[in-house]
């Protein structure tokens, strides 16, 4: 079953049925858009430049008061490998779209608990997803710390619903990847958060989930927190990941990452280290400057070294250029009065 129609004409249906949500309600929507330029070279291939694009656009149409509709749209392309240009590559657009969703957040007004539903295409409940290094899509556990392009329902309660943590996320989805068509393997997850003295932020969740062709079913467990200094100066992380019967890594069981970020001159030095069972573990260290409002100049340097004998240790030295652009079209909403 092919679900692009329903879901796509359900997004733009939600703008345009704005004016019979509320006769006075003005729909407004946010764009957010970058493009990023990496240039990086690895001691492997003798530090040959290769150059890396990729560009990301999310709208974000806000129909009334706690009813909203996004769509983004990401573009890689590779642009320069070993000494020669590569040629475009035909857009796969199911692939392009990373995100389309609605999603809604329950009226305040109603007494019950407030929670925020979420459908179509997006990620689900899972990981803490904290890096902050330019690169971090190269990182180790970048596919196992989240998951990602699924189309699914998550429904997240509000903080402080539950006296033990301060909130909780619940999601089923399908797993094919990064399509939109509606598979027969699903899975589930959860995930709980809470703040201890305001300044450090628990989580832990879990998944379980079927992949197509693989006959056990995956599960991944991870916990982690986030610590974050007063007036935001710098910021320490660390999460660990237990997994079972992962089909692209029938002999791992386990990893881990611990990172850092400060405030150093004018930008935002990163260290993060990660480890993968049996694979490999790399350090990565990145300083990110801002150029003016829009722009950011990211130099990183990455080592990887092998565990499991498969591939080699590889020094990586790269520059992320970021270019990055917000804009809000329309009139913002007024909160409604309650009755």
């Amino acid at each position: 079953m092919n679900a692009t129609k329903v879901i796509m004409a359900t997004l733009i249906g939600l703008g345009t049925a704005s004016s019979a949500l509320g006769q006075n309600v003005a729909p407004w929507i946010n764009t957010d858009s970058e493009i990023n330029f990496d240039f990086t070279g690895k001691k492997s291939e003798n530090y040959e430049l290769r150059v890396k694009m990729d560009a990301a656009f999310r709208f974000e149409v806000i129909a009334r008061e706690g009813v909203k509709a996004v769509v983004k749209a990401r573009i890689e392309q590779l642009i320069y490998e070993n000494g020669d240009f590569v040629a475009l590559q035909n857009l796969d657009w199911e692939k392009v779209l990373e995100e389309a969703y609605i999603q809604v957040e329950t009226d305040k007004a109603t007494g019950l608990p407030r929670a925020i539903v979420t459908f179509g295409k997006h990620d689900m409940a899972f990981g803490q997803a904290v890096s902050q290094t330019p690169m971090y899509r190269d990182s180790l556990l970048y596919n196992l710390a989240q998951e990602r392009e699924v189309i699914g329902l998550t429904i997240e309660l509000p903080t402080k619903f539950l006296s033990v943590v301060d909130s909780v996320a619940l999601s089923l989805y399908e797993t094919g990847f990064g399509d939109f068509q509606i598979s027969d393997e699903i899975g589930g997850s959860i995930k709980l958060s809470k703040k201890v003295m305001k300044m450090i932020e628990i989580q832990a969740s879990a998944l379980v989930k079927e992949n197509a062709g693989f006959a056990n079913t995956e599960s991944r467990y991870s916990m982690g927190f986030v610590f974050t200094a007063p007036g935001g100066k710098y910021k320490v992380w660390a999460q660990g990941l237990v997994f079972d019967q992962n089909p692209n890594l029938p002999l791992t069981e386990w990893g881990a990452q611990i990172g850092a970020s400060a405030k150093l001159g004018p930008g935002t030095v990163v260290i993060d280290w990660q480890y993968l069972e049996s694979h490999a573990h790399e350090l990565a260290v990145a300083y990110s400057i801002p150029v003016g409002n829009h722009l950011m100049f990211s130099p990183e340097v990455r080592q990887v070294w092998d565990l499991g004998g498969v591939g080699s240790d590889e020094t990586r030295i790269g520059v992320r250029t970021r270019l990055h652009y917000q804009s809000t079209i329309g009139k913002r909403l007024k909160p409604r009065p309650m009755h």
